[in-house]
């Protein structure tokens, strides 16, 4: 990939509220991060069941919809939920070390966003040494090589509003494979939240 891509309308409808729905009972918590150098930020905490198939249901969705783009059979390796309000800043980070055969695909799962309340996905685009901004818009996300440096906006002031994000990171399968064969990395795949 040579910038990262914007895919919108990414999940059905009825979807895209279901893991809405899912994730309103269990209560967001202030005990996240997107990398270890940032500022605490909203997560779903540690009650919360990650086994729900809507879960995979919509990562096999998105899979389908970034195979068009990266043109190679992937894996689900991980899905991280991320929540800011205004003034929770994050820093520019990567998703998986420097490897070429991992994607992030960032959702952007708020239903009722004004654009006006900020909330940009920033990335680092080393191919093309530029940065490339994402509009925060309900149910539309970027891919990205999960080595690219990003972040995400924090909401403005002009809003209270929590800005919702889940990442759903994916591995090229035939370098799983070899990974799971070797015993290799097992203890950094995560399948689940």
């Amino acid at each position: 990939m040579d910038k990262g891509q914007l895919i919108t309308d990414v999940l059905p409808v009825e979807l895209f509220f279901t893991l809405q729905d899912n994730w309103k009972y269990c209560g967001w918590h202030l005990d996240n991060k997107s990398y270890e150098g940032d500022s605490i930020c909203w997560g779903l905490g540690k009650n919360y069941r990650n086994d729900n198939l809507s879960w995979f249901k919509a990562a096999t969705i998105i899979k389908l919809k970034c195979q068009k783009y990266i043109k190679r059979p992937i894996q689900l390796t991980r899905i991280h939920v991320n929540g800011q309000t205004r003034g929770q800043y994050t820093s520019f980070h990567v998703d998986n070390g420097d490897e070429k055969n991992i994607w992030s695909f960032i959702l952007f799962t708020e239903s009722n966003w004004d654009v006006q309340w900020g909330g940009e996905f920033v990335c680092k685009n080393p191919v093309r040494n530029n940065y490339e901004y994402f509009t925060y818009t309900p149910n539309a996300g970027v891919l990205i090589p999960s080595y690219w440096e990003h972040y995400g906006q924090s909401p403005n002031q002009t809003t209270d509003k929590l800005r919702t994000t889940v990442a759903f990171m994916y591995q090229e399968s035939s370098s799983l494979q070899k990974r799971i064969d070797n015993n290799d990395y097992l203890d950094r795949i995560k399948l689940f939240l």
